[in-house]
């Protein structure tokens, strides 16, 4: 039987006066801000942290959108809009006391150190700080992103929150600072980082779901509402939150590597974040948590959690090592749980448990005195002294008590925003407008469509004559009807650094990283004009991988995978694929692989993917288009889809062939690259090198040992550098002229300067051409070695490393026998991974390019090649079986 229209108002006049009496007094008038807690005297303790705020706010919320929808009546109405203001004001000076910060968000961006987080809590009449940065676990990546979320959920039912420009630019800067959260160990939800209490930061599923959750709902959003523009939308990279979604389905059904289980996944399995989308994992951890945590008077945080128990020792700031057992079975039970429990009923319309839980809500609430019409929850109940002996032996056996904290703000919302809930005031798409309870739901087919971008004309007709769809770029970017300028990723990366920078913040934008295969998989509209951007792993100018056709055959069919399992966005992607003159010629070896992919793909299928080939105007009206409106304009300089023409050195092209066997080689510096590799270890017999040093057998030169030729400066016994230089024209193969070049590199530096037939060269001139040679001829030893010495940096390595690192893999850079190992279980930037490896072969250039890694997820002997572990994190992104791999 229906409710009455006059039972209804009953309900609502009570909601709101419980609202009042327990929330709303405590609001303050100047900030909007929230106390932590309502002791049992009814004084009002604690500062305003971010996290009890958004949540203490959130009943208020819930509570004008009952009166919203019965608008009708003139005194709703002008409940709503007195509710709305309320809660514009507590998010207004969070996002006051935020900014004040800005500063330690900027640093955040590039030290990520926990002395350069935000605060946790702030002064709730003035919104400042109130503990130093040492005295406080500020570094709670899911405070600001449970901010960030809720302000899109609200923004989303019509809340203007933001005002200007320049709030919008801390905002996006706040997405910088989260967007990270896979790799950031914090102090998590319960602020005291590892389960052992030891102020050690630990990564937590928690953490990294509502980091994930806010990064998804503020996509695109614009803060400014209905009346915003371009310059007031929200921009994420969509690879950011892939990584956010593989890092989280790894630890799960964990919380993190010192919790098994905890109380605070609940949050992200279902309401406020629907973080997770595969199904057997949220009833696995459900399931979890009502049979390892669910009690009489409500849930353990986690296991053996000492806060507030009796036996906990208040006066000391950790625990003792060993003194977790003691706290077994006597955990504290939070009430504030049977509220996530409830609401999560009634997203799941399960009546069964929403009458269950509404009965123990009813058990442990406390009534006031004076009204036994107030209801508070209280933070928690304990097991008083006098029964843990039988609480330890029989769990759940003794009567329990409430807590010094008589009300929490954030356990009274959640408890009042249930009552609504459940007793249909409000329904959960009025609080889900931005519709994240349907993140489990199947996603339809997806079709990748496949742009082929010929070299040159010739290459263009050669595959049309075989019905193969493609273009030159010049024709792409000279059309009359939709010109498209194509450019390198890396020219995407460096226009994201714009993104957010504000002046009088002091807030430069998004620092440069290397951009993932789904944004450059968009179309990207800059004023008026269309770009595409050649994925990274395509980009010649970046590694040689892409210079091997085989590699980048397979390193396609990885992305396309990849692409089916994590493309989210609204539209399909478009991925470029350039096709070169090199892998084309008639005489490649490599062309019959490249034409298998090609034809695979013009067949509309490759390895189980849905792909379809075709012009890049043709797919303007299907593909997922993105407005940089924060760009004035868009970089224009060209990718590189040849290499250049080494034509003009006379040193190392005089002849056509390069590779000439007919003429006796020239041995004054032979055998220099090979000695430099692991020298070191000459006389190891893991190379089979002898300790005897090699001798010339043209007599030019005397013997060196490998230390010796790599570390002496100046000439070789006499031998002057025109002398040198000589032999290196007369040098007839790639591996003499890179011979001698590593000689004169090693001793003179590759500063030095070389006269010939008056034009000066420097070495590092003549270096860049003997590697353009050397990867036309796929000599991948020398590429590697002519690319140390270049000192050419792989940027995908920090990421690939990263890509292994999220999924709990751990690997290490060096040398075991050399005791030159540096085990890597945290991310590493490009740089800081690039001296590392120089440091583990400071002498050997080959190495350099081609690190030895001894990976750990695959426990073998012997080295591995940084090579691979690029291999193994594309293996590992596109292969669902092995995403959750541990």
């Amino acid at each position: 039987m229906g409710r009455t229209k006059a039972d209804t108002k009953g309900r609502i006049e009570h909601y709101h006066r419980l609202l009042d009496k327990t929330i709303l007094t405590y609001q303050d008038p100047i900030t909007g801000l929230l106390p932590g807690f309502i002791a049992k005297d009814g004084s009002v303790h604690g500062d305003a942290w971010v996290r009890d705020n958004v949540y203490g706010i959130l009943a208020v919320w819930g509570m004008s959108l009952v009166y919203k929808k019965r608008s009708d009546n003139q005194d709703y109405k002008a409940n709503a809009f007195e509710l709305e203001q309320r809660v514009v004001k507590l998010m207004r000076g969070l996002l006051f006391a935020m900014m004040k910060q800005a500063d330690k968000v900027e640093a955040y961006k590039s030290k990520r150190s926990t002395k350069s987080a935000l605060h946790a809590k702030y002064d709730i009449r003035t919104g400042n700080t109130v503990v130093g940065d040492d005295a406080w676990g500020h570094l709670q990546i899911d405070a600001p992103s449970l901010y960030i979320l809720v302000l899109a959920q609200m923004t989303a039912t019509g809340l203007q929150i933001v005002y200007t420009l320049d709030e919008v630019a801390f905002i996006q800067n706040l997405v910088f600072y989260i967007e990270s959260a896979y790799v950031t160990p914090d102090y998590g939800i319960w602020e005291r980082g590892d389960k052992t209490n030891n102020g050690q930061p630990e990564l937590n599923a928690s953490s990294i779901g509502m980091a994930k959750a806010a990064m998804e709902s503020i996509i695109g959003l614009d803060l400014f509402g209905s009346r915003g523009g371009p310059s007031s939308v929200i921009h994420v990279l969509h690879d950011e939150v892939q990584q956010c979604n593989a890092k989280l389905m790894s630890l799960l059904p964990r919380e993190s590597s010192s919790k098994e289980i905890d109380a605070a996944l609940l949050s992200i399995i279902s309401f406020p974040a629907f973080a997770v989308e595969n199904v057997e994992m949220i009833n696995t951890v459900r399931g979890s948590m009502n049979h390892n945590l669910m009690g009489r008077y409500g849930c353990k945080r986690f296991l053996r959690d000492g806060y507030q128990t009796v036996k906990e020792d208040s006066s000391r700031l950790y625990y003792e090592p060993a003194e977790l057992k003691i706290f077994e079975n006597i955990e504290c039970e939070w009430p504030m749980f049977f509220c996530y429990f409830l609401i999560d009923a009634v997203f799941r319309e399960d009546k069964r448990d929403m009458l269950k839980f509404n009965k123990l809500l009813q058990k442990v609430i406390l009534r006031d005195e004076d009204d036994d019409s107030i209801q508070r929850l209280p933070e928690l109940y304990y097991v008083p002294y006098d029964k843990t002996d039988m609480e330890y032996q029989h769990p759940h056996s003794q009567d329990r008590c409430p807590g010094k904290k008589r009300q929490t703000m954030w356990s009274q919302s959640l408890f009042i925003l249930g009552g609504l809930l459940s007793e249909n005031l409000i329904a959960v798409g009025e609080i889900d407008p931005l519709n994240r309870r349907f993140s489990t739901q199947a996603k339809p087919d997806l079709i990748i469509q496949v742009s082929l971008l010929a070299e040159d004309d010739a290459i263009a007709k050669m595959l049309q004559d075989q019905d193969i769809k493609t273009q030159t770029i010049k024709e792409i970017e000279e059309s009359k009807t939709f010109p498209i300028t194509v450019l390198a990723s890396r020219h995407l990366g460096v226009a994201y650094q714009d993104m957010g920078s504000c002046k009088k913040m002091n807030l430069s934008g998004r620092p440069y990283h290397p951009m993932g295969v789904q944004s450059t998989c968009q179309i990207y509209d800059v004023s008026g004009k269309l770009f595409v951007f050649i994925p990274q792993f395509l980009d010649q100018e970046i590694f040689y991988f892409s210079l091997d056709a085989r590699m980048v055959v397979e390193l396609i069919k990885t992305h396309l995978a990849y692409l089916k399992t994590n493309w989210k966005q609204m539209g399909r992607p478009t991925f470029p694929i350039p096709v070169l003159r090199s892998v084309m010629d008639e005489g490649s070896s490599e062309r019959s692989a490249f034409m298998k992919l090609l034809q695979a793909l013009m067949s509309g299928y490759s390895t189980g993917v849905k792909v379809k080939v075709g012009y890049l105007s043709e797919f303007l009206s299907t593909s997922c288009v993105t407005k940089l409106t924060f760009l004035g304009r868009m970089p224009t300089m060209k990718v590189p889809l040849k290499h250049k023409d080494s034509s003009t050195m006379m040193l190392l092209s005089k002849d056509d062939s390069f590779d000439r066997s007919d003429k006796k080689p020239s041995l004054v510096a032979r055998g220099s690259v090979r000695r430099s590799r692991q020298g070191d270890l000459m006389g190891s017999p893991l190379l089979g090198y002898s300790k005897t040093p090699r001798r010339s057998s043209s007599g030019l030169l005397k013997p060196l040992s490998a230390a010796g030729a790599l570390s002496r400066r100046g000439s070789l016994h006499g031998y002057s550098l025109s002398q040198l230089v000589e032999e290196l024209k007369a040098s007839p193969t790639a591996a003499d002229k890179a011979d001698v070049l590593h000689y004169i590199y090693s001793t003179h530096g590759k500063d030095c300067q070389i006269t010939v037939e008056g034009e000066i060269y420097t070495v590092e001139n003549l270096l860049e051409e003997l590697y353009d040679k050397v990867c036309q001829m796929h000599n991948w030893s020398l590429v590697r070695h002519v690319a140390g010495m270049l000192d050419k940096k792989v940027e995908a390595l920090a990421q690939a490393a990263t890509e292994l690192l999220v999924r709990q893999k751990q690997f290490s850079i060096g040398s075991p026998s050399l005791r030159r190992e540096t085990p890597i279980s945290q991310p590493v930037p490009s740089d800081e991974l690039y001296q590392l490896i120089k440091k583990s072969f400071p002498t050997d250039h080959s190495s350099i390019a081609l690190t030895q890694v001894r990976n750990v997820m695959f426990l073998t002997r012997g080295p591995q090649q940084a090579e691979i572990l690029l291999v193994v994190s594309e293996i590992l992104k596109s292969e669902k079986s092995l995403r959750n791999l541990c």
